[in-house]
């Protein structure tokens, strides 16, 4: 009769907290997605500027790669540049990246692009382990426009005269950092190739395709990985839409023969609402499937963090990639400026001794996922938006980041229930408006009956690390 009083009394306990709770959370382990390959970033423009600053460029990719002093992004993004016409002096600090192949009759130049190829190998050296190469722009003596920033009036740039030389450019430097020691995975021609954003004399790299070409250019890319012996180590990956719709769109437009030379969809996630058609149809096409590029404004306001946050969510829950990247970790800030970039740590490109000081809120934001939810960890359900949960069964870890997007405090009910949470060597952190960045959490919680009832602050991402039994 006691037990039976017990046990009421703990079934009444749990009701009214639930009953009580502003949100409630059911994490189940059955119902398993993808399992991740790891958080990234590009290298361009950043790298091409941070890697030529001796002083400071060992601190920065310690903070954006290593897992215990910063990130731990291990997916990595080189920009093989195109290089621009000489007589031009048009692009935006850090965005003319040296090719190399400076002219048409010129030899390959490998000392070109010194400063990204530091921030590459010594994101290597740091434990990034997926590599991939992607072009902006050919060189500009193979544009119709002569200026690798894009075409007359946003017009298609690539002349037509050398889709064999630039398929035989971009493998040829994929063949050499192989020789290197470094070998990228992927190989993606493109960059946004149907918005019309790349023009004459703009402000970085850029060139427009139509579905025409860019199906040609596969063709020609897969058959020169496979002439030079590359094609064992070295896939193509496609399109990088700016927009999701746009992604689905190219995918659909080109044929079967093109297709088999690609072993990756990748998207950025600007705009587009077919996150579930787009993994649907990679899935259908066997094809892994990246979100290669998003940015936000960053700031040191909670705002900021926030917005990164739900991206995050909406990606991971609805589009589910095996791999998420961020644009720019580092962008230039003179002078502190503050939420007028995308960089989640602000530096000034103009002075080689810049401070990086300047971390945001969102770089800490950030950190709340790429630090816990570790390459290899499947992500599982949870049937809340603002929550994305994460399974390891090699080291019996559970992840969960819960992000309280609403401008007061609630509580969360999460029912846990489903595992065998050993709580003494649990842990949790938390990233908010109230001077905490990434802040160490004991003691903020209590497990009832498998529910873990816990206070939320305003405007907050908090991530609870369990050990299970």
């Amino acid at each position: 009769m006691e037990g039976f009083k017990i046990r009421l009394l703990l079934t009444v306990s749990i009701f009214l907290s639930i009953v009580n709770a502003d949100r409630t959370v059911f994490i189940n382990p059955y119902d398993r997605w993808q399992v991740f390959e790891g958080w990234g970033t590009s290298l361009c423009w950043w790298a091409n500027i941070v890697g030529g600053f001796p002083d400071v460029r060992d601190k920065a990719a310690d903070l954006v790669f290593d897992v215990n002093k910063g990130l731990g992004l291990n997916v990595i993004r080189y920009n093989i540049g195109g290089g621009d016409n000489p007589r031009h002096h048009h692009m935006r600090i850090g965005g003319d990246v040296p090719g190399f192949l400076p002219c048409r009759t010129c030899p390959y130049n490998w000392t070109s692009d010194a400063n990204q190829r530091w921030i590459l190998f010594a994101a290597k050296e740091r434990g990034a382990d997926i590599f991939e190469a992607f072009s902006n722009s050919p060189p500009y003596w193979m544009t119709n426009s002569g200026c690798s920033a894009g075409g007359q009036k946003y017009s298609d740039n690539l002349n037509s005269y050398y889709y064999d030389a630039y398929a035989d450019y971009l493998t040829e430097v994929v063949k050499w950092y192989k020789e290197q020691g470094l070998t990228f995975r992927t190989l993606e021609p493109f960059n946004e190739p149907t918005d019309r954003f790349w023009k004459y004399f703009g402000s970085q790299e850029g060139c427009s395709y139509n579905c025409s070409a860019m199906n040609i250019i596969i063709k020609k890319v897969g058959e020169y990985l496979n002439e030079k012996g590359l094609s064992n180590k070295t896939s193509i990956s496609a399109f990088d839409e700016n927009k999701i719709d746009e992604e689905v769109h190219s995918e659909r437009c080109i044929d079967n023969d093109a297709k088999s030379y690609i072993s990756q969809y990748s998207t950025h996630t600007y705009g587009g609402t077919q996150r579930v058609q787009l993994f649907n149809s990679s899935k259908q096409d066997n094809k892994r499937l990246w979100m290669s590029e998003v940015g936000f404004h960053s700031s040191q306001s909670m705002s900021a963090s926030i917005n990164l946050s739900e991206a995050i969510l909406n990606d991971m829950r609805n589009l589910k990639p095996v791999a998420w990247t961020y644009w720019q970790v580092i962008e230039h800030a003179p002078n502190g400026n503050d939420g007028n970039d995308w960089g989640l740590i602000g530096a000034d490109f103009r002075n080689s001794t810049t401070s990086l000081d300047n971390t945001r809120l969102s770089f800490y934001g950030f950190a709340q996922y790429t630090k816990f939810i570790r390459p290899g960890y499947q992500i599982i359900s949870s049937n809340d938006n603002d929550t994305l949960a994460a399974l390891d069964a090699n080291s019996k870890t559970l992840v969960l980041v819960c992000t309280n997007k609403d401008y007061i405090s609630n509580v969360w009910d999460i029912n846990v229930s489903m595992f065998n949470i050993n709580i003494s060597s649990s842990t949790a952190f938390r990233t908010s408006n109230n001077n905490e960045t990434l802040k160490s959490l004991p003691n903020i919680w209590n497990i009832t009956g498998g529910i873990l009832t816990y206070r939320s602050p305003a405007q907050s991402i908090t991530t609870w690390v369990f050990s299970l039994v």
